[in-house]
């Protein structure tokens, strides 16, 4: 599968709510992405990827079989355990096939009990 970066999510999303001095922490994520597909059908995923001290890691959101040109929605909730500094934390999408194009119209993360807030939404066209 061909992985393609969507979007880099703000430290301020995955930051909320660690707690203070701790170095080895967790949280729940909710993502969701409106995805088109143009061009080309096959599997497609979303993933959350991250680097922190312990190394790379990722993440499995949601994924689908894309049969024809349209739009998916993938969605789901991630857990994701951070050790030490987190260099980056990133959406991206993996295409099963190379003649995939694709749009993001909407990307969101969410750490699971927040309140959602405008800045809290992440809006990505590619």
């Amino acid at each position: 599968m061909i992985e393609k970066f969507v979007a880099k999510v703000p430290a301020r999303i995955w930051e909320e709510g660690r707690p203070p001095r701790l170095r080895v922490w967790e949280g729940d994520y909710n993502v969701a992405a409106w995805v088109r597909i143009t061009g080309a059908t096959g599997p497609i995923e979303l993933r959350i990827t991250y680097s922190d001290e312990a190394g790379d890691h990722h993440a499995l959101v949601d994924a689908a079989d894309i049969t024809s040109d349209g739009s998916a929605l993938l969605s789901g909730m991630v857990k994701l355990r951070f050790t030490g500094q987190v260099e980056q934390v990133q959406a991206v999408l993996r295409l099963g096939n190379a003649g995939m194009h694709f749009v993001v119209e909407e990307l969101y993360v969410q750490r699971r009990g927040s309140a959602l807030s405008r800045t809290d939404k992440l809006i990505s066209n590619f």
